[in-house]
């Protein structure tokens, strides 16, 4: 594939990825794809001579490993690994506390939404347990 259709994926995949509410100073597309995409055309592949890219085996794989990585973020994108390795529910419901990671989906849910007030209130609450 040419450099020019994996500069299209990539800023496909950049416009698709999803927004992460918890971290928005570090995302995946600052840290990751936005420097893919930002890498010039003529780029070597870190330790690799300009002799060595001349060739064009040392070219044409160095292609391959990029579309091998625009095919796993496109994986990821679309869940395929969750969804074709789902976790058994033992798992994801231990004996010792059933409700635990439902518990952390929740909070994670709520918490790029929770005011200083309402995180301080939900500090108070985990430090004092009532039965």
């Amino acid at each position: 594939m040419s450099r020019q259709h994996i500069v299209s994926h990539y800023t496909r995949l950049l416009a698709r990825w999803p927004k992460d509410a918890l971290r928005p100073e570090k995302t995946f597309q600052q840290i990751i794809l936005e420097p893919r995409l930002q890498a010039a055309p003529t780029a070597s592949p870190a330790g690799v001579t300009s002799e060595a890219i001349s060739s064009p085996s040392a070219t044409s794989s160095y292609v391959r490993n990029e579309n091998n990585e625009v095919n796993a973020a496109y994986l990821l994108l679309e869940n395929s690994f969750s969804k074709q390795f789902r976790p058994g529910k033992r798992l994801m419901e231990p004996m010792s506390n059933p409700k635990h990671y439902e518990n952390l989906r929740r909070e994670l849910e709520e918490l790029p939404n929770r005011s200083l007030w309402g995180n301080w209130l939900q500090r108070m609450k985990s430090m004092v347990r009532m039965k």
